[in-house]
């Protein structure tokens, strides 16, 4: 089974990159294109050879009338992950071969940014965008996901962040936060709660 990773914005905070320090690095390392940009870029690209220290991260509310909300363990942006220390600890052994992953510092320490670099094939007999280019549905090639513990597709650009059952398994079991997981990969916004679990 596939599974979609949504970040919970509901219950969780959201983080925000540090745009000064990532222009600092850039200038540092002569790479100054938008391409270097991790903060915009989120195309499958390695950027180890771009930053040079950890990356500065900062969860807040979204809005200045938000509720306090908890750090989660896990936050997906533009189909790319942060991950706590605890969800590296649980989780490295199984996507270290799917992606790059970078240091974070954040306000509980340290964590990573996991840029996932697996690309697969969606299936054209069941993958359909309506007449605005919106994807209504969306399945994978089993043989072009069968090695990768999580993925992405250039078919919505991106965007979506993919993963197999060993994933959600391990997330679950590790009480680990922040994330919907559901079935239904064309989902964008797990706005019908009845097509997803929420991890923790």
């Amino acid at each position: 089974m596939i599974y979609k990773l949504i970040s919970d914005g509901d219950e969780f905070l959201d983080f925000k990159f540090d745009h000064e320090q990532i222009k600092q690095l850039l200038e540092k390392s002569g790479s100054c294109s938008r391409e270097s940009r991790i903060s915009v870029n989120n195309s499958p690209r390695r950027f180890g050879d771009v930053y040079s220290e950890p990356l500065n991260f900062e969860f807040i509310p979204m809005f200045k009338k938000q509720k306090e909300k908890p750090i989660p363990d896990l936050s997906v942006r533009d189909g790319r992950l942060f991950l706590s220390q605890e969800s590296y600890r649980v989780l490295y052994s199984l996507i270290k071969n799917d992606g790059e992953l970078l240091p974070v510092k954040y306000q509980k320490g340290d964590g990573y940014f996991f840029t996932p670099l697996s690309v697969a094939s969606v299936d054209p007999q069941v993958t359909k965008k309506n007449e605005w280019g919106d994807i209504v549905s969306l399945g994978f090639e089993e043989n072009s996901v069968k090695n990768y513990a999580v993925f992405r597709t250039e078919y919505d650009g991106f965007t979506g962040l993919y993963c197999q059952e060993n994933i959600k398994q391990a997330i679950e079991d590790n009480n680990l936060t922040g994330l919907y997981i559901t079935t239904d990969l064309a989902n964008i916004f797990p706005e019908d709660r009845s097509t997803v679990e929420k991890a923790n």
